[in-house]
């Protein structure tokens, strides 16, 4: 079973690998990204970076959703990492995401960009899909670490 999608641009990294596989038991961590899954050396950093005991796998967005279609997925615990709200609207969509964690989105250069959050900050075409995120997403929230405070996003990005 899908137990989160997280938007993270840093995708796997030391927060994923110590604290969040952690605290929601995962055995499978799922990276979607058309562009990364083309790219042989990115993908297997990125498989170098699992945390141990964890298996991971970095697919297109559409072949992410083939696999986890898959009715055998309800016999294990994944965390599904994307790097933009564009995709993580597109997964939600497919495959009936309930939590969504729109913890890290920084780094993605534009004008005229507004903090959304404590680690989160939005243009204005990042907003349509965060609001679409937040209308289709059973549960949305933005939580950097599991020991940090939950924000709520949809009431957030409601308000912008």
């Amino acid at each position: 079973m899908i137990v989160q999608l997280r938007i993270d641009e840093r995708l796997i990294h030391g927060q994923i690998t110590t604290a969040w596989s952690r605290f929601l038991d995962v055995s499978r961590i799922v990276v979607a990204n058309d562009r990364l899954a083309k790219d042989e050396l990115t993908t297997q950093t990125l498989l170098m970076s699992a945390p141990a005991g964890k298996k991971v796998a970095v697919r297109g967005i559409d072949a992410t959703i083939k696999l986890l279609s898959d009715p055998r997925i309800d016999t294990v615990r994944v965390l599904v990492i994307v790097d933009n709200p564009k995709d993580a609207v597109t997964l939600v969509k497919a495959l009936g995401i309930k939590e969504v964690n729109v913890a890290n989105y920084v780094k993605k250069k534009s004008p005229n960009k507004v903090k959304v959050t404590t680690g989160v900050t939005s243009d204005a075409e990042d907003l349509v899909y965060f609001k679409e995120l937040a209308k289709v997403a059973e549960h949305s929230f933005s939580q950097l670490i599991p020991s940090t405070p939950v924000e709520d996003f949809a009431g957030i990005v409601a308000k912008l």
